[in-house]
């Protein structure tokens, strides 16, 4: 279909899942470039795409707090009605959001087919492909996308990056200071590579590869960044686990030469930035297709017949033992580091390699 004028794009599942649905996003732009892409995310992941279309064109659903319920679900529909979509692309496979659009009167409605919501579209695509962003791009085809996959893309907000810049600068690191960013958290606690591993693989890039270490997450990874804190001390690495928003955090991954993270939404972000990341992979594997996305990113796991045990990632190893993590050696992501970093070429802005 093409001359859809104004697309709302519905994406209200985590950070990572975001991140990859920059590249449909562009893909809708691509069919028609007189047009307006729209989304809609979940609260605070509004800063995410803001400064892609600007803030005038992200709308939030706090489906947790104000538009949680019935209530809110009507609210919410009310509020997307007025604005008069033309069509609208279901990211996510859940009921509530088919509901959701369809409440809204959106015309033309699409998403996956055989998926919870799908009795709520007026089209439905096969969800094929190797990787989440192509399963994804699969839903601009009613609309006559195609063409070379989009990268998913991200940029960072100007007043965020001063805010890190000055922030860094108090902390006597200055601009041309390399910087080693560490993102330890995962909404899956089998995800987490242990604390005390991300400190002993900084300590093999600090100092010599990095003058200074920035650990990130949120207020739920404090006892994470402590602990990484504890190990390196404040000369050599800062803790802001808990103290940055969203764009925030995506101005300092920004600003990183090298990022360490697990399978989660900072290693989406900072390989749409275009940083060189090194990504340990544990319960999940690279295959099932949520691996981040980027010229510089490399994925770090273990051989092991049990991997993968899920989908997500889980709050308990199934079988007790969390090797797939535990028994990961530093040196594997260091030495991936060193590589990455070699194969990169950063000289500007990056860890020396």
């Amino acid at each position: 279909m093409a001359g859809a004028r104004r697309i709302l794009l519905a994406q209200t599942s985590f950070l990572g899942d975001v991140v990859l649905s920059t590249s449909l996003a562009q893909a809708l732009a691509r069919t028609d470039p007189e047009g307006e892409v729209w989304w809609l995310v979940r609260a605070g992941l509004a800063p995410v795409v803001a400064p892609l279309v600007g803030v005038d064109r992200v709308l939030v659903l706090d489906k947790r707090g104000a538009d949680r319920g019935v209530a809110g679900l009507l609210a919410s529909a009310r509020r997307i009605r007025r604005l008069g979509f033309d069509a609208a692309v279901a990211a996510q496979r859940s009921v509530r959001t088919g509901l959701l659009l369809a409440l809204a009167r959106i015309p033309l409605r699409v998403g996956y087919a055989g998926s919870p919501g799908s009795p709520f579209y007026t089209r439905r695509v096969a969800r094929g492909g190797a990787h989440a962003r192509d399963r994804l791009l699969a839903l601009a085809e009613p609309f006559g996308g195609a063409g070379p996959p989009p990268a998913p893309t991200l940029r960072v907000d100007e007043a965020a990056a001063a805010r890190v810049a000055a922030r860094l600068e108090a902390e006597g690191i200055g601009a041309g200071e390399s910087l080693l960013a560490l993102a330890p958290g995962s909404a899956w606690p089998t995800k987490r590579w242990p604390a005390e591993s991300f400190a002993a693989a900084a300590e093999r890039l600090i100092p010599g590869r990095a003058e200074r270490a920035v650990i990130v997450g949120g207020a739920a990874e404090a006892s994470l960044g402590a602990a990484i804190l504890s190990r390196l001390g404040r000369e050599r690495v800062l803790d802001w686990t808990g103290t940055t928003g969203v764009a925030d955090l995506m101005a300092l991954l920004a600003r990183a030469s090298l990022v360490l993270a697990n399978d989660s939404g900072p290693a989406h972000v900072a390989a749409a930035l275009g940083r060189p990341v090194v990504a340990v992979f544990g319960p999940t594997v690279p295959e099932q297709g949520f691996a981040p996305l980027g010229r510089w990113v490399r994925v770090v796991g273990r051989s092991l017949e049990c991997r993968p045990c899920s989908r997500h990632g889980g709050s308990r190893c199934p079988l007790g033992t969390h090797a797939c993590m535990r028994g990961l050696a530093s040196e594997a992501v260091v030495g991936a580091s060193l590589e990455l970093l070699a194969e990169a070429g950063h000289t500007r802005g990056g860890l020396r390699a």
